[in-house]
C-alpha cells in the first residue's frame, strides 16, 4: 500500500465524516465508531483499493470504488448496523436499496482522487 494514498484517504475520511456529523447525515452508535470507520474503511480498505487501482483508467477506478462502496453500505444497512441514516433517508434517498446505492456509488470518488497523493 502507498502511504501517501492512505493518508489521502484518511484526509478524505476526516472531511467527509466531519461534514456528515455536522449535518447529521448519518449517526454512529456508539459515536466512537466514526473514528474506527475513518481508520479502517477510509484508511485501510479504500487506501488499499486506491493503491491497487491507481494505474487503472479513471472509469475502472471509479467503478471499483463504487462497487466496494455499495457492498459496504449494503453490509452496514442489512447486517452490521454500525451507523444509521435518520428516518431511513439521506437527502432525497429513502429506503435501504436507495441508500445502499446512493451512499455507495460516491465511494468511487476515493480511488479517483487519492492517486494524486502518490509519488512515482
Amino acid at each position: 500500500m502507498n502511504l501517501r494514498i492512505i493518508i489521502g484517504c484518511l484526509i478524505l475520511g476526516v472531511i467527509t465524516e466531519g461534514l456528515a456529523y455536522r449535518q447529521k447525515l448519518w449517526v454512529f452508535d456508539p459515536p466512537w465508531l466514526r473514528l474506527v470507520s475513518i481508520a479502517v474503511v477510509y484508511g485501510l480498505l479504500f487506501g488499499w483499493l486506491s493503491t491497487a487501482v491507481a494505474d487503472y483508467p479513471p472509469l475502472l477506478r471509479f467503478a471499483a470504488g463504487a462497487l466496494a462502496g455499495v457492498l459496504y453500505e449494503a453490509a452496514n444497512l442489512f447486517l452490521l448496523h454500525l451507523f444509521s441514516f435518520p428516518n431511513q433517508r439521506l437527502l432525497f434517498l429513502r429506503g435501504p436499496i436507495a441508500l445502499a446505492l446512493g451512499a455507495g456509488i460516491p465511494w468511487g470518488i476515493a480511488p479517483l482522487l487519492t492517486p494524486v497523493f502518490r509519488v512515482s
